[in-house]
């Protein structure tokens, strides 16, 4: 199955707000909300460039995990950023196999070694379409005609935010195969600041 078709041909990959976008995400980052649905928790959130040789976009990975809790990371993604003609950034979420083998991926990059683009699949969650604002943030929006279901209801929307310093977002839930309203991970919006960059150069010298 052909990952891109549905945007091959309306997409340009690459551009200086891709590119911008990657460095501002590429990083390890920590929540600064005290309680997240009734439970005090900290999470942090590790995103790690990947293959940054291809052309059909930046790729990351990305890995939420609950701060010192010995359980594996609650969420890996890989992150594909899509640049468009009208300017928008397109964020494609993919579902990795096995994920478990490749947490710690951060710190130990060469785990990822064996994933290929081949072995992903494009997960349920919708689309993101995301626009550099005047402000120096990239907002981000579901585009809901990326996430419809068999029922034909789109999922809620979700919105994040990113700045150089700080990643935000709200995961809206959606419906089920009954037209059912079904809550997100999170009830309130999860803001992380970000204290560590990474070094996009690194692997180049």
């Amino acid at each position: 199955m052909c990952l891109f078709s549905s945007f091959a041909y309306t997409a340009v990959f690459k551009s200086e707000n891709t590119a911008l976008l990657k460095q501002w995400l590429v990083g390890v980052h920590i929540s600064t909300n005290d309680v997240i649905q009734g439970r005090k928790v900290n999470i942090g959130l590790q995103v790690l460039p990947i293959w940054q040789d291809r052309i059909d976009g930046e790729w990351l990975y990305a890995e939420g995990r609950i701060i010192g809790s010995p359980r594996k990371p609650f969420r890996q993604r890989i992150l594909q950023l899509v640049a468009t003609p009208t300017g928008l950034i397109r964020l494609y979420s993919y579902s990795i196999p096995r994920a478990s083998d490749f947490a710690g991926a951060y710190y130990a990059p060469h785990v990822l070694a064996s994933l290929t683009q081949s072995q992903l699949s494009i997960s349920n969650n919708c689309e993101l379409l995301i626009e550099l604002k005047v402000t120096n943030t990239f907002i981000g929006e579901t585009d809901t005609d990326s996430c419809m279901m068999k029922t034909g209801i789109p999922f809620m929307t979700r919105f994040f935010s990113v700045s150089a310093v700080n990643i935000s977002f709200l995961d809206g839930g959606g419906y089920n195969k009954f037209g059912q309203l079904v809550s997100g991970q999170f009830d309130v919006p999860v803001t992380f600041l970000k204290i560590e960059n990474y070094d996009l150069y690194a692997d180049s010298e």
